[in-house]
């Protein structure tokens, strides 16, 4: 494994973790019983994410390669892969989890997971946009 990808995995970790907890704080669909079920679970859906978005870059270059309506190929295989591991991730913390970490709210908790993985995603990807302008700022010479 890289270390980029490790690095990666290390901070959408830690950005979940804290969108967890604040979650759990201050919104009565997200439940976390205490920093380590947080951790945890952050854990497992940094490693659903990061593999589902690895495994459907993979998915969309065989679909493309396809002489029959890739595109359309591509975009049905894109959506299920990164869908279907969003409810895998869920369905990994409640049963891992049940009651120490929970969603709730509309559609069985769908929609404040869902939540919680977009925020973190989008979390992570501000972090990283504003670290590669400071890095890329430092190494123009003045």
């Amino acid at each position: 494994m890289k270390m980029k990808t490790v690095n990666e995995l290390i901070l959408c970790s830690l950005i979940g973790t804290f969108a967890m907890l604040g979650y759990g704080a201050v919104w009565n669909w997200v439940s976390v019983d205490g920093v380590f079920m947080a951790l945890v679970s952050a854990i497992i859906m940094a490693v659903v994410l990061k593999s589902s978005v690895a495994f459907e870059k993979f998915a969309a270059v065989f679909c493309l390669k396809q002489s029959t309506l890739p595109k359309i190929k591509r975009f049905f295989s894109s959506w299920f892969i990164l869908i279907g591991s969003k409810v895998v991730a869920m369905g990994a913390i409640v049963l891992l989890f049940d009651e120490q970490v929970q969603f709730s709210g509309p559609a069985g908790g769908v929609v404040a997971f869902y939540i919680t993985i977009i925020s973190i995603v989008i979390l992570e990807s501000l972090f990283l946009k504003t670290v590669n302008k400071k890095a890329a700022k430092e190494a123009t010479p003045a």
